[in-house]
């Protein structure tokens, strides 16, 4: 074909395009609570706001001047204060008398009152593995730890914990560089015993070695400061986190069809037709802090 035919045929073809608006149900706009509080002593916080329509790229409406408290199963209550109006978040702080906000084993509610909605929410805060170390040692990056134009050489870690004796428990495992946490979909970590899923009979064991190395996304650098942190989920709050890393990693042919991803947020007002949606969660905490120096690099640690 010549060149000139070619460059016609091509240009017909563009001129065919057509921006094609697809509609799009109105959203219910359900309150949607952002709660997952530790046992560790620092200010615990509750982020409720409203959900908006599928194509609505404005900031999520905050859900400001609600009631907030949260009671546990040995007659303690903790009251949730917004202290910037309108800002739909809402903290407690620890006192002398309340250094952290439960214990393990412990069981919670939470009580949202806003307007004539009553949002309420169950969770049991599960025991978490000690961490033992955070080891490290001067490599080359991957592929995937080279992206976005993360440095070439560096410090790869890793770090040892040993899953806790008895089948299900479950976790999700965070990690901080230089005090950031690192926060993108695909370094939402989560650990089932201590393997990636239900059934791999890891129970008891020390946590896999896909797992332990998640903690690096990219080489870290010398004087880099690591802190890993291992928080303790229930079965179902597992289960919320894998679904939605699959929606928020774009899981392609393999991703499920379009639903809400089930959750233990529920309105328990009967004349209210407004769902709530989100998690609440109570987690055991532990963690492991280093600074990266060469003198203390290990070899040989995959």
């Amino acid at each position: 074909m010549k060149p000139i035919y070619l460059f016609l045929l091509l240009l017909a073809l563009s001129s065919c395009e057509e921006v094609v608006t697809l509609p799009s149900p109105a959203s219910d706009h359900y309150i949607v609570v952002e709660a997952n509080l530790t046992n560790q002593n620092k200010a615990q916080q509750i982020i409720l706001s409203r959900s908006q329509d599928y194509f609505d790229q404005t900031a999520a409406p905050k859900l400001s001047g609600a009631q907030v408290s949260v009671s546990d199963s040995l007659g303690n209550q903790f009251m949730f204060t917004e202290k910037v109006a309108a800002s739909g978040l809402y903290s407690w702080e620890p006192t002398p008398q309340q250094p952290s906000i439960g214990k393990v084993g412990t069981t919670f509610t939470l009580q949202v009152k806003w307007q004539n909605e009553i949002i309420t929410a169950k969770a049991k805060m599960n025991r978490v593995p000690a961490i033992d170390s955070v080891l490290y040692q001067y490599d080359e990056a991957s592929n995937r730890q080279a992206a976005d134009g993360q440095p070439k050489n560096g410090y790869d870690a890793q770090f040892y914990a040993r899953d806790i004796l008895g089948a299900g428990d479950c976790y999700r495992v965070k990690t901080y560089r230089n005090g950031v946490l690192f926060n993108d979909p695909i370094n939402l970590t989560l650990a089932y015993d201590a393997g990636f899923q239900k059934g791999a009979m890891t129970d008891g064991l020390m946590f896999i070695l896909p797992l332990r190395r998640s903690i690096s996304p990219s080489l870290y650098q010398e004087n880099d400061k690591i802190r890993v942190e291992i928080w303790s989920i229930s079965e179902d709050e597992f289960n919320f986190y894998s679904q939605a890393r699959l929606e928020l990693n774009n899981a392609g042919l393999f991703s499920r069809p379009a639903a809400n991803i089930p959750t233990n947020i529920k309105n328990t007002n009967p004349a209210s037709k407004l769902q709530g949606t989100g998690w609440f969660g109570v987690s055991a905490v532990s963690a492991f802090e280093t600074v990266v120096d060469p003198k203390k690099a290990k070899t040989g640690l995959k």
